[in-house]
């Protein structure tokens, strides 16, 4: 499956939103579309990789679904978090059976793009949210992303009550917008906690011991962004490693010759999340991994 899923603009708390909107928690998890084609299930995330095989629990209860000719969108979450998450990436038949039932995973729908064979991205949201309500049966494993009104008034009310319950933050959707796959048409918005920071990583420098890698270098607003060296184990610096080889690229940002020097693979800009003290003059301070950022 090639679709691309929709995206979000990061803004502020100040934002201000005209017409109807809703608000929903964001989630510390992966992205993915689930897809069913003759009770075939498919799990895929933003750069279309098939992981329905990793996620057995997921699959199970997808296909209690009503219906064979449906796409849903959603976040994929386990107990702890996205860095537990990764604990899920195994490819041992055995390993991802144990897992399953160690670190369950749970889907959380919030979008459905078709239904029955029916193409419903040019139907606004409102009635997409309708239709989730009429065929989704919330289950153990898969569940609805609880939603509701939202004004630019209430917008802050709403962030501090997702944060205090745990989440990252809040996604803001007009109600009335379509499903514009690949897009970040502002119709979508997100409001993150303030110490988290969105970058691409670009690469990494070379090590002075036996990890992977030193640290990973970052780039925002087309410029290079400086490196961030902590906040990941060496079993995590391994699965990373694994990501920058496979989406190697040419180095497009001019970055200080210094640190030039020390590069050991370069990288297409890899979406990522990181968090900081603050940021003074352009640079991170004491930045720190939180994860790469595929949604």
């Amino acid at each position: 499956m090639k679709i691309e899923p929709m995206l979000a603009k990061l803004k502020n708390l100040d934002v201000n939103l005209a017409g109807t909107w809703i608000s929903e928690p964001k989630y510390d998890g992966e992205r993915l579309l689930a897809e069913s084609k003759g009770k075939r299930i498919g799990l895929w995330t933003r750069r279309h990789v098939q992981v329905s095989r990793k996620f057995p629990e997921v699959v199970d209860a997808l296909m209690k679904v009503n219906g064979d000719d449906w796409i849903l969108d959603g976040e994929l979450t386990v107990p702890g978090g996205f860095r537990r998450l990764l604990k899920r990436n195994v490819e041992d038949k055995t390993k991802i059976k144990i897992l399953s039932q160690k670190i369950p995973a749970t889907y959380h729908v919030f979008d459905i793009l078709r239904w029955e064979g029916e193409d419903l991205a040019m139907k606004p949201l409102k009635d997409r949210k309708k239709i989730l309500l009429n065929h989704i049966i919330p289950s153990k494993r898969v569940k609805l992303m609880p939603f509701r009104l939202v004004t630019s008034s209430k917008v802050k009310k709403h962030f501090q009550e997702y944060v205090e319950d745990g989440f990252e933050g809040a996604v803001l959707k007009n109600a009335l917008s379509t499903y514009e796959p690949g897009k970040r048409t502002g119709q979508w918005i997100k409001i993150k906690r303030e110490e988290t920071v969105d970058v691409n990583i670009i690469g990494a420098t070379q090590s002075t011991g036996s990890i992977p890698f030193g640290a990973l270098l970052m780039e925002k607003d087309g410029k290079y962004f400086g490196k961030v060296g902590t906040g990941y184990s060496t079993a995590e610096q391994k699965s990373i490693m694994k990501i920058l080889e496979k989406n190697q690229g040419p180095l497009k940002i001019p970055i200080p010759s210094d640190v030039k020097s020390e590069v050991l693979i370069t990288s297409r800009p890899l979406p990522a999340e990181i968090k900081v003290n603050e940021i003074f003059k352009g640079s991170p301070r004491a930045p720190v991994w939180i994860r790469f950022r595929w949604g």
